[in-house]
């Protein structure tokens, strides 16, 4: 007999609940992905147009593989990067993801680490390149683990005061804040399907501008794998634009549930969705602040999309976790930046885009780290 799956309130970073006129598309029959007379290409083509608007790209392409984010960060850093270059990796979160990935493309790299909880810091990045100039800098944008939004565009500045190009994560962001990638902005950007966009996991759209593209097209004796490159996906959606726009086979149903949210993202205005996201964060943190829950980030800086909480003194993160999953069935994130000397960590994570902004889902948050605090007083 198949495990049947638990099925708890999602207040995680993601995957999130999803809309369910998104769960009623990812269930509709399958479309084929080519031949002009099914409209697969013409639909696919008009989703990569609007997803542009998404990106606030202006000039380059988008595609949309079928993976996870990772996916995404990979064909970035495999289409532009090789062993002979180095990139500035800015670390200002609870890991060492983009390290992890350039490790197993052989790529080099150095860190400027910044304070978890604070955005990186364009004076010590500006530094870092003043005593060595690297081709490339990679960012998170909305850097989750700490719940802190990293500014593009002093970052950008930077990259392009030194010839660099800028490679920004932003898988938790895309769709749910704004993305800039014109004057000074990103040049690569990478997104998933699973976090503000609200689907299921399995889509990877990544955006490509016009600095990313002269770079790459400069570059003689290129090997990079077919899935991963930028040039694969560019040729087909040149060459077979009327009949196999995308390289591979792809997952139409997921795409034809990414058009109805894209959609609603342009109709709403990704300013004012951001904008909504941050006043359901804020009612969130005003609240567990009075029930002496503590935000780790600095505020100034504090993601739109999610907070990252202390436990009250004398518990931990798990002991909160535990409590809102196994009591109430529902569940927030792990922390991951802030750990005791017995390695358990301190914080948790709520996040407040997508489904978990409406205001039912924060109250319904509240209600229980108020009961939290009333059963474990004293």
């Amino acid at each position: 007999m198949s495990i049947e799956m638990r099925n708890p309130i999602l207040m995680i970073p993601g995957p999130m609940d999803v809309p369910d006129e998104v769960m009623r598309r990812c269930g509709h029959q399958v479309f084929p992905h080519y031949d002009a007379a099914t409209r697969f290409p013409a639909f696919y083509n008009e989703l990569t147009e609007k997803m542009k608007k998404v990106f606030g790209l202006e000039n380059g392409d988008v595609f949309i593989p079928s993976g996870s984010g990772t996916l995404a960060v990979n064909m970035a850093l495999a289409s532009l990067c090789t062993p002979e270059d180095e990139v500035l990796v800015l670390d200002n979160g609870g890991g060492d993801y983009a390290e992890k990935n350039l490790q197993c493309l052989g790529v080099p790299y150095s860190v400027v680490k910044g304070e978890k909880g604070d955005a990186s810091d364009p004076d010590a990045v500006r530094a870092a390149m003043r005593d060595k100039r690297r081709p490339f800098i990679f960012m998170t944008h909305n850097e989750s683990s700490t719940a802190v939004l990293n500014p593009i565009p002093p970052i950008g500045e930077i990259a392009r005061e030194f010839d660099a190009l800028l490679i920004a994560d932003s898988v938790s962001g895309v769709g749910g804040v704004v993305v800039e990638m014109g004057e000074n902005g990103a040049d690569v950007v990478a997104g998933a399907s699973q976090k503000c966009l609200e689907l299921p996991p399995g889509l990877a759209p990544v955006a490509v501008g016009v600095r990313a593209w002269k770079y790459i097209n400069s570059k003689k004796n290129r090997r990079v794998p077919y899935y991963l490159d930028f040039k694969t996906w560019k040729n087909a959606a040149e060459n077979m634009h009327d009949q196999h726009p995308q390289p591979v086979t792809g997952n139409t149903v997921f795409l034809y549930a990414l058009d109805w949210s894209v959609d609603r993202i342009i109709a709403e205005g990704i300013y004012n969705r951001q904008e909504r996201f941050r006043a359901a964060g804020n009612r969130l943190r005003e609240g567990m602040a009075e029930l002496g829950f503590r935000m780790s980030a600095d505020p100034r800086h504090a993601s739109p999309l999610v907070t990252d909480f202390f436990a009250p003194k004398g518990f931990v993160g798990e002991d909160v976790r535990s409590y809102f999953l196994e009591k109430h069935d529902t569940m927030v994130g792990y922390g991951f930046a802030y750990q005791d000397d017995r390695g358990r960590s301190l914080s948790f994570r709520i996040a407040h885009f997508g489904l978990a902004a409406n205001p039912e889902r924060i109250d319904h948050m509240l209600a229980i780290a108020r009961r939290f605090v009333e059963e474990h007083a004293g």
